[in-house]
């Protein structure tokens, strides 16, 4: 073999080698926008229950609050992009509904679902609360979420020669990523409100602390509730959101509904649980 020969194939694989780490950080890129955008979506949607928004670009909870939400279903699509692209030959995609990848897809979703509801039972306080009806809806939405995925990539790479009424890029595509964002959206919307809360706030989720403020050489803000009118510690409240200028408390009153207090206007804060 000459020299020739020898660079060429070693430039045939450094260009291979390249082109497999921008698939890579491409995938990555996609995969931490997914969970941004839709971790964004449950602590909004969460929020406003108290009559808060945060609208933060950098949000580190978005990020955490989407890994909870939509952490399986999208670890398994990512998984099963990979294995499509480098082993797609065994079952090539035809337009037509290849039963065998769609029942073996569902299954290998069991895997990150269960251990995802594994992890849940494990934090402290949420297996009392955390139902097997919200564990049946987790698995169904979930379920119905890669079934519409599914159905839109097939529909995506069929070839025209071959389309049909259910596989089809004019119609069909379309339809089932509506679909899909229909489905991931109430998903959202159902997660913020059913079990978000039961996450404990130091996990990224949405149980909020139970904090006390304390006087510095301000007084306490009037709004904030002493323990008594000597002590220089508030009652305990429940920290919903803290900010760089604020904390965002629950109202203890029924008929308020959150408290936003500068974080100048107290001289710190104590974490009871």
């Amino acid at each position: 073999m000459s020299a020739r020969e020898i660079r060429s194939m070693t430039d045939s694989h450094l260009a291979n080698d390249l082109t497999a780490v921008e698939s890579w950080s491409k995938l990555f890129a996609i995969v931490l926008g997914v969970l941004y955008l839709f971790g964004f979506l449950v602590v909004a949607s969460y929020l406003s229950r108290f009559g808060v928004s945060s609208f933060s670009m950098l949000h580190l909870q978005y990020l955490t609050a989407g890994f909870w939400a939509l952490g399986p279903p999208v670890i398994h699509s990512s998984i099963s992009y990979i294995s499509h692209r480098f082993d797609d030959r065994a079952a090539p995609l035809t337009g037509e509904i290849n039963w065998h990848r769609v029942a073996v897809s569902t299954l290998l979703a069991a895997i990150p679902t269960g251990l995802f509801i594994v992890l849940l039972a494990t934090i402290p306080n949420v297996l009392k609360s955390f139902t097997p009806g919200m564990g049946i809806r987790i698995v169904l939405f979930y379920a119905a979420m890669l079934m519409c995925a599914q159905m839109f990539w097939v529909s995506l790479q069929t070839d025209t020669e071959k389309e049909t009424w259910l596989f089809n890029r004019s119609h069909a595509a379309p339809f089932y990523f509506t679909l899909l964002f229909m489905i991931v959206l109430v998903y959202c919307v159902w997660f913020s409100g059913r079990v978000y809360p039961l996450i404990p706030f130091s996990l990224g989720g949405g149980r909020p602390l139970s904090v006390v403020f304390v006087e510095g050489e301000k007084k306490i803000p009037d709004e904030i509730q002493k323990a008594d009118p000597a002590a220089k510690r508030s009652i305990p409240y429940k920290l919903l959101l803290s900010t760089d200028k604020s904390y965002i408390v629950v109202a203890p009153s029924s008929k308020e509904r959150s408290i936003e207090i500068s974080r100048d206007s107290v001289s710190g804060i104590v974490v009871l649980d």
